[in-house]
């Protein structure tokens, strides 16, 4: 499952989905009901990610 990104958090899907990636599919956790994202794992979803978390931690 390395391949793929499982996001659980709108405020990321949002945030990945403004930068230009699309999400494969949306569905729900099989046993907590909780709605996920599924975007293919690229170095460039990476590095999105790190960004994402950087600006968080300058904000918060």
């Amino acid at each position: 499952m390395k391949d793929f990104f499982f996001c659980y958090n709108r405020a990321v899907m949002m945030y990945l989905k403004r930068k230009g990636f699309k999400f494969l599919l949306c569905a729900y956790h099989e046993t907590s009901l909780q709605k996920y994202w599924m975007f293919v794992r690229t170095s460039e979803l990476s590095k999105a990610l790190d960004n994402y978390r950087q600006i968080n931690y300058d904000i918060g």
